[in-house]
């Protein structure tokens, strides 16, 4: 914060300070402004005009402070950085009005490597011209390289996913703009296979699929796309088509709980057998809960009550929240844990579990279908005036999701889905 403080003094008198004749002109400006008094010496030794070791002193730094429009250092410290937020969206509004395009890429560019407020205005962006259909600059805005994927945290990647994909659910794009996105490694990586959109895999999301399916694909996107028209059958009760999606050991660990997860679609009675390899072939003495993403989720689909007591077996002494992403993972598992307890018909421990998690932690492109889960579990030990309010909530997600599996006698936890 010295270097800014010291930037902004030097732009509010008009030159740079570089030299002890300057020193002594700031010197003179802040005395006669503020009647405060700093010697030109300590100023050289501030601007790194003369050698000197010792940090400026607090009497130093809030003179300068004032000088500059605040209370004290302290004041500058918290003030400028709401400052500094506004002004950087006053800069978006005006760069995305000047429809100049190396400007914004420039823009960007800095931003994403200050890495200051870099996601959230990235989003916003990104919104901004799907909206405005502006898809030449949305193109090269996604290419950037600063956009690659392992430059950007997990939490990041999914924060940028999220916002793009809500979006998604509500603008209709034609299909050379999906087919050119989909061409983009980093739509592939930041969106596409970020928010897989679980509410949507009969509207949009499947015709994206499709479309997909036509491009040239690495072996990690081929499997990915297989696993989901695999889900897509299930939950439209037709039949499994893709049987043996192989996974390599450089697989993302959610993709390859997604290819695992499959066998539960087969009704593999051989299904712990092969969990069990998978699990000891990661190698890994505590496995973090991204390896069982899918396998979770998968697990609450089928209703499969023996893969679920597996997966609790695994990740409930190595439930740590490292990232922000593990907080939404772990939700699931919670979730997960609440239908388990419901099918057994353990109500102290469902009521229990019941307590740890909040839909609204939870991942944003599965969020209809937990709640659903969370409507089925409930339903289990509700009366019969609550049973009924429940069925009316059940009926209203399910009508929305619009899969034939979850239809009334899927609302019975002991039927078979």
């Amino acid at each position: 914060m010295l270097k800014i403080l010291k930037k902004k003094t030097s732009e509010k008198v008009g030159f740079k300070i570089i030299d002890l004749s300057s020193c002594i002109q700031l010197s003179n400006i802040i005395l006669e402004n503020n009647d405060e008094f700093v010697s030109y010496n300590t100023l050289r030794r501030l601007y790194k005009i003369v050698k000197g070791t010792d940090l400026p002193s607090k009497k130093t730094l809030d003179i300068l402070s004032r000088f500059n429009g605040y209370h004290n250092y302290q004041h500058f410290i918290k003030t400028y950085k709401f400052e500094n937020k506004w002004k950087l969206q006053n800069d978006v509004y005006e760069i995305q009005n000047s429809n100049d395009l190396n400007l914004l890429i420039n823009f960007l560019n800095k931003v994403l490597k200050s890495k200051e407020n870099h996601v959230s205005i990235v989003i916003q962006i990104l919104r901004e011209l799907l909206l405005q259909k502006k898809y030449n600059q949305l193109y090269k805005v996604l290419a950037l390289k600063e956009l690659k994927i392992e430059k950007l945290t997990y939490d990041e990647v999914t924060h940028i996913g999220n916002g793009i994909g809500l979006l998604l659910r509500k603008i209709k794009l034609e299909e050379d703009v999906i087919k050119n996105l989909l061409n983009i490694k980093n739509y592939q990586d930041l969106v596409f296979t970020m928010f897989v959109d679980y509410a949507n895999l009969n509207t949009y999301y499947f015709k994206h699929i499709k479309l997909f399916k036509t491009l040239k694909l690495k072996d990690y996107l081929v499997a990915f796309s297989l696993c989901i028209e695999n889900l897509h059958s299930y939950l439209n009760l037709n039949q499994i088509q893709h049987l043996n999606i192989k996974f390599k050991e450089h697989y993302h660990p959610i993709l390859k709980s997604r290819i695992i997860a499959q066998k539960l679609f087969l009704k593999n009675k051989k299904v712990i057998k092969l969990l069990e390899k998978y699990y000891e072939k990661q190698n890994i003495s505590k496995l973090p809960i991204e390896y069982f993403y899918e396998i979770i989720i998968t697990a609450m689909i089928t209703k499969n009550s023996e893969v679920m007591e597996w997966t609790i077996n695994k990740v409930e002494d190595n439930t740590e929240e490292n990232y922000i992403f593990h907080i939404r993972h772990i939700q699931h598992y919670f979730i997960m844990k609440s239908l388990y307890f419901a099918i057994k018909k353990e109500k102290k421990k469902f009521q229990e579990n019941m307590k740890l998690f909040s839909i609204e932690a939870g991942s944003t492109s599965y969020k209809e279908m937990l709640e659903m889960f969370i409507i089925i579990a409930k339903h289990q030990f509700a009366n019969a005036s609550a049973s009924r309010k429940l069925k009316h909530e059940y009926l209203q997600i399910t009508r929305k999701l619009s899969y034939p599996l979850f239809d009334e006698n899927y609302l019975i936890l002991n039927a078979n889905p």
